[in-house]
């Protein structure tokens, strides 16, 4: 059973996201690392894309059954009920984002805020049923773990944040 769990977590999703992070801390500490607060910025930031993954399994159950790839998921067998993934998902998010505003800093909590927005509601609920654009209002949520890997070292939101969110 718990490995119905982490599969609605999307596990492939978060190693690219905990990558991507890890890359944005690494950028910004210019060699002088704080592994707890390394540590802390990864857990949450996994803890915060998780959350917006099983919302994601969530929104999607009703065509998941069409494909290949998804049709297997715990939500379109019921192998998991919707209400018990909401409260898994609320669950993540709330311990993500309170890691991220009381030990990392409010840059790291906005970005990661802005990611999961992004990803539930701007491509999940809306751009991915009704436009082939889809994946660059998705893009935006994936530019946000290294945005948060780099504001939790800086403690600001400067010009080579920004280069990295746009870039």
């Amino acid at each position: 059973m718990l490995k119905k769990y982490l599969f609605l977590t999307k596990p492939g999703i978060l190693f690219g996201n905990f990558v991507t992070t890890l890359g944005g801390y690494f950028l910004a500490t210019q060699g002088s690392v704080d592994f707890l607060l390394l540590f802390l910025t990864l857990l949450a930031t996994t803890l915060v894309v998780a959350s917006g993954c099983v919302v994601n399994n969530g929104i999607d159950q009703d065509i998941d059954h069409k494909m290949q790839r998804t049709r297997n998921r715990a939500l379109v067998k019921k192998t998991i009920s919707p209400s018990i993934a909401l409260i898994f998902a609320f669950a993540l998010g709330v311990l993500g984002f309170s890691l991220l505003w009381f030990k990392v800093n409010a840059y790291a909590f906005l970005f990661a805020a802005i990611g999961f927005v992004v990803y539930v509601f701007f491509y999940s609920l809306w751009t991915k049923r009704t436009t082939i654009h889809q994946t660059v209002v998705g893009s935006l949520s994936g530019a946000s773990p290294p945005v948060i890997g780099y504001t939790a070292v800086s403690g600001q939101f400067d010009v080579a944040a920004l280069i990295i969110f746009i870039g």
